[in-house]
């Protein structure tokens, strides 16, 4: 049976049959090593009344769930924070706020009658929002404000389930880097994100504040396999990346870092990354990890009727990736390399091949994407472990250590630097999000994919702009997705986080145009907070290093 628990704003279950025992978020629990420590205290319960002698694993297991964070406290919040011609209770069957006023005026009173009468929460998703928010809404309507919400007949899922879920671990497959178990053993925690399992944090701090500090301080070393990698050639390969990247692809010397992006027909960016030259009409390249998978097929597309002569192969999986970073960086390398890496001989974007301990084929790119002197490290896949071996033994007197996901996003943030899909949208322009430098004016409009759309778009009224920001109070942050708001929306939060670089807490967000003069200050509506409103000022991007001196030293 369920009710409504005043402290979490959920529904949970209570009389419960003896020897079940709940676990996670059906105990209103949140925190992911919560959530993990409940599931190990409820199993041994359960082999407890099996018979089994757990009683001295029950007790640790209870001891370390008292240590860890509680349930967290909700809200009754169930309307948008601004007034809009459409409040949907149910997304599935398209049922308003105004149908359930409609049905309560005809005297529907109770959510079991209104959801048979406006067929809220009958879709694909049950109970999920309309099963919630619904109860709550009519108590509301009704002034029982003491009076526990009555929940509809409770239909599984109670929360959005994958199917893979039920298929079991090994349904859901997932590729792994060459070096995922010398992280793991290294303690990084690792996530599914996308198609990969990758370290998201190299400890239980999730704000990765030493993780950060580090690469600012001395050498952080990141594996970055999982960015898409690819190799194009042929006597028509300078063709076809002037067709689908903005940028002018025939002025790459030989021995440089290009940086651009791709647009789809829209105008709107859909990849950015760097291209190579490595000889005669033969060019290497990199994408996001996302779009590793559709690259080939974007190029073969947008060239099917040329006739063009070039070959494409997709090397994400046979090349690795180390992105040594921080002031140390060179230091570390210098150590095993047997090439000049000094400023004059390998500057910053530049582009070298070369051998470590005469033995590891390197292809490396002086890049900056944490804001660092950093070297992008490209490795055939079978030499990724000694890569990683090496330069952890290298790096030892530098204090080297490793930095995940949730670090990189921190640091590359407060560089300014932005990432596909966090600071965009499919709806976002390269003049939207600060890269209108990349697109190169005179090459022929027909021969570039978006470059009509990029001239129609580039001084269109009404378009969200990225801006950063700082919190006027650094003690509070954002949540990713936060809503800015006055009596309209008027944006959304991309990445928000406190930087201990700079000791205050900053953002990136997508705002319309006349709210992204440096000075402007912004209201930020954050789900569960009621009432109350969140205030930044829109500041100069980068937050870190603005002259670029740390990338260049």
């Amino acid at each position: 049976e369920l009710a409504y628990d005043n402290h979490t704003g959920f529904f949970l279950p209570t009389k419960l049959p003896a020897k079940m025992h709940p676990a996670g978020r059906l105990l209103g629990l949140n925190h992911p090593l919560t959530v993990d420590a409940s599931g190990r205290h409820a199993g041994f319960l359960a082999a407890a009344d099996c018979g089994a002698d757990v009683e001295g694993e029950l007790r640790q297991a209870r001891e370390i769930l008292d240590q860890l964070p509680g349930p967290e406290r909700g809200t009754r919040f169930m309307m948008p924070p601004v007034k809009s011609q459409k409040c949907f209770i149910c997304f599935d069957e398209d049922t308003t706020i105004k149908n359930i006023d409609q049905a309560l005026q005809m005297g529907f009173d109770v959510p079991e009658l209104i959801k048979r009468f406006t067929a809220a929460g009958t879709g694909p998703g049950q109970w999920g929002i309309p099963g919630h928010n619904l109860p709550l809404y009519v108590a509301q309507y009704h002034g029982d404000v003491d009076v526990s919400p009555k929940p509809t007949t409770l239909r599984s899922p109670l929360v959005p389930t994958l199917l893979a879920t039920y298929a079991g671990a090994n349904h859901d497959m997932c590729k792994r880097t060459p070096v995922h178990d010398s992280q793991k053993k290294a303690g990084g925690i690792m996530r599914r994100i996308g198609v990969w399992r990758r370290a998201r944090y190299f400890s239980d701090d999730f704000s990765c504040r030493d993780e950060i500090l580090n690469v600012r301080k001395n050498v952080g070393m990141f594996d970055a396999s999982t960015l898409g990698k690819f190799r194009i050639w042929g006597p028509d390969a300078l063709k076809a990346l002037q067709r689908v990247y903005v940028g002018d692809m025939s002025s790459i010397p030989q021995g440089k870092v290009k940086y651009s992006a791709m647009c789809n027909d829209d105008g709107c960016i859909a990849d950015d990354g760097v291209v190579v030259k490595r000889g005669e009409d033969d060019y290497y390249f990199t994408t996001s990890t996302s779009r590793a998978g559709n690259t080939v097929e974007w190029f073969r597309y947008h060239t099917r009727y040329d006739g063009w002569d070039f070959h494409m192969v997709n090397l994400t999986n046979a090349f690795g990736v180390i992105n040594l970073a921080g002031p140390n960086a060179r230091k570390v390398l210098e150590k095993v390399a047997d090439t000049d890496l000094s400023n004059e001989a390998f500057p910053f974007v530049g582009y070298r091949e070369f051998t470590l301990s005469e033995t590891i084929p390197v292809r490396a790119m002086r890049l900056g994407f944490v804001g660092e002197l950093s070297y992008e490290l490209h490795v055939p896949s079978s030499y990724m472990q000694v890569l990683w071996d090496l330069l952890n033994k290298s790096g030892e007197e530098w204090g080297i250590r490793n930095f995940g996901m949730e670090a990189q996003n921190v640091l590359r943030m407060e560089k300014g630097h932005i990432i596909i899909g966090s600071e965009s949208e499919q709806r976002t322009t390269l003049h939207d999000v600060g890269l209108g430098f990349l697109w190169y004016r005179k090459k022929p409009e027909a021969k570039t994919v978006g470059s009509f759309a990029l001239k129609d778009t580039e001084h269109q009224e009404g378009r969200l702009k990225l801006v950063g920001f700082k919190m006027d109070d650094s003690s509070r942050t954002p949540e990713d997705g936060s809503i800015i708001v006055d009596s309209e929306i008027r944006g959304f939060v991309c990445t928000a986080r406190h930087s201990f670089t700079l000791g205050k807490s900053i953002g990136l967000a997508l705002v319309e145009s006349h709210l992204a003069k440096e000075g402007t200050h912004l209201e930020i509506f954050e789900a569960g907070a009621g009432d109350k409103r969140l205030h930044a000022m829109v500041v100069p991007t980068p937050f870190y290093d603005p002259e670029g001196k740390r990338l260049r030293m």
